[in-house]
C-alpha cells in the first residue's frame, strides 16, 4: 500500500476515535429551569422552555415562513395585493423567530381563521390581543337581565334556565379569552338583546363553538 493510503486510513482512525471519546466539557452551568439547565423542583422550566429528561430544552420551532404567510392572510385577507401582503408577512416571520413560536403553535395556528383564534395559539405573536379583566360577573348579570326583559314575566323553570346561561357565560368571559372589544361593546350596550346581538360580529367563530358546547353542557 503506497504511503499516502496509509495516512489517510491513520487520519480516519483518529476521527473515529476522537468522536467516540466522552466529551470531558463537564456538566451544564446553567441555572435551574433556564435553557440546557436542569428542571425545577416542580419539573418546569422557565417560559418558551420544556422539561425534557430533567433538562430544560426550547421545542422544536415553527415554519416561521409559513406562520407569516397565514398570519398575514387574516391580517389582510386572501386577496390582498402582492405589494401589500409582502411586508406584512416579513413583519409576521421575523417576530415568529423572535419569539421564538414553537412547532406546535405554528400548527395550531395555521389551523385559524380569525385573529382572535390565532392569538389563542401563539398569544407572542399577536401581543396587543389583550384579554384581560373586562367585568365578566357584571356582563353575564346584563345578559340575563336583558333575555328575561325579552320573555316578560318568565316562570321559574324559566329563571332556573337563566341562570344556567349566566353560568356558562361568566366563566366562558374569565376562562376562554374573550376579546376585550367584545366586552367593551356588551358593557357598553342599552342591556337589549338588539344591542347584545349588535356585538356579534366582534365575536370569533372559534368563540362561538366554544360557547355554544359549553351552554350545551349546562342544559343536560
Amino acid at each position: 500500500m503506497k504511503l499516502v493510503s496509509w495516512m489517510a486510513v491513520g487520519a480516519f482512525v483518529v476521527g473515529a476515535i476522537g468522536c467516540g471519546r466522552t466529551s470531558t466539557s463537564g456538566p451544564t452551568t446553567a441555572a435551574a429551569g433556564e435553557e440546557r439547565g436542569a428542571c425545577r423542583a416542580d419539573r418546569t422550566c422557565a417560559e418558551g422552555l420544556m422539561c425534557l429528561s430533567d433538562l430544560c430544552v426550547r421545542p422544536p420551532g415553527a415554519d416561521c415562513q409559513v406562520v407569516g404567510a397565514h398570519a398575514a392572510s387574516i391580517e389582510l385577507g386572501n386577496y390582498a395585493a402582492v405589494e401589500a401582503r409582502a411586508p406584512t408577512i416579513a413583519k409576521f416571520v421575523a417576530l415568529c423567530e423572535q419569539v421564538h413560536v414553537t412547532k406546535d403553535e405554528g400548527a395550531c395556528l395555521v389551523e385559524t381563521r380569525d385573529q382572535w383564534s390565532a392569538a389563542q395559539c401563539a398569544p407572542k405573536l399577536y401581543p396587543h390581543v389583550k384579554t384581560s379583566g373586562g367585568d365578566c360577573k357584571a356582563i353575564a348579570g346584563k345578559v340575563r337581565s336583558a333575555i328575561a326583559s325579552s320573555m316578560g314575566a318568565p316562570d321559574p323553570q324559566i329563571q332556573q334556565m337563566l341562570d344556567k346561561v349566566a353560568g356558562v357565560i361568566e366563566p366562558s368571559c374569565e376562562q376562554d379569552g374573550w376579546p376585550d372589544a367584545l366586552k367593551a361593546c356588551l358593557r357598553a350596550s342599552a342591556g337589549t338583546m338588539d344591542g347584545f346581538n349588535a356585538c356579534e360580529q366582534l365575536t370569533p367563530p372559534a368563540l362561538k363553538q366554544k360557547m355554544s358546547e359549553r351552554m350545551q353542557q349546562a342544559m343536560r
